[in-house]
């Protein structure tokens, strides 16, 4: 009789055991399973923010500033692993130029795009291309005319601080937008627009009410 218990003791022993096993081994397959569906959702929601057309109009137009050629919107399309918005190129004449301009939709750099091969090249490859116009504009210095100065001192790629000064006595401040290869200040009576000559001085033009600041700026020592 203790033999027939002690049996029925060890199977019901086992039985238990291989429950225990089979959902430790289901709870496993279901963690792993969980995981790696919220990598793959994680890995599908990250995906990076796009800029709009009208940004990109923005960014084509700027480049063309000064070759009197102008960029007609075209589609979304697909090149070296991006997605891009494409332009056709026109020069003044309204002539189409052979090449065709692109913009990638997420960092927002223009390139020369071969429409047939769906190559992307490098801007300094367009045809209208100056170097002079496009080179890196340093909007940071000292300027001066007659007892005026003016200081720049950038704050971030889009701005910088600037500073008039007077006979050593701060007059004027504020920050500037940089547009290209200009940038400008406004206020109720203020309007300010700041351009280098190819020379290294500074233009500074006034459209508002003051206009004391307005003149050509030498670069200092």
């Amino acid at each position: 009789m203790k033999r027939i218990i002690l049996a029925a003791v060890l199977c019901t022993a086992c039985l238990t055991l291989g429950a225990c096993s089979g959902k430790k081994g289901n709870d496993a397959k279901e963690s792993t399973a969980a995981t790696e569906t919220t990598e793959a959702v994680t890995e599908e929601s990250v995906e990076p923010a796009k800029i709009s057309q009208d940004d990109a109009d923005q960014l084509i137009s700027e480049k063309l500033d000064g070759t009197n050629a102008n960029a007609i919107y075209n589609n979304m399309d697909y090149a070296d692993g991006m997605d891009i918005y494409t332009y056709t190129v026109v020069d003044a004449d309204g002539n189409e130029l052979d090449q065709m301009l692109a913009v990638d939709s997420v960092s927002g750099e223009v390139y020369v795009y071969d429409y047939d091969n769906e190559v992307l090249s490098d801007f300094s490859e367009f045809e209208l291309y100056d170097p002079d116009s496009h080179a890196n504009i340093s909007w940071s210095g000292t300027f001066t005319l007659d007892k005026m100065t003016v200081t720049l001192d950038p704050a971030d790629d889009n701005s910088f601080e600037f500073s008039f000064a007077n006979d050593g006595e701060t007059e004027f401040q504020g920050v500037a937008q940089i547009d290209g290869n200009k940038a400008s200040y406004e206020d109720d009576d203020v309007k300010l627009t700041f351009e280098f000559d190819k020379d290294g001085s500074l233009k500074v033009v006034n459209n508002g009410n003051i206009n004391s600041y307005a003149g050509i700026y030498a670069k200092g020592e």
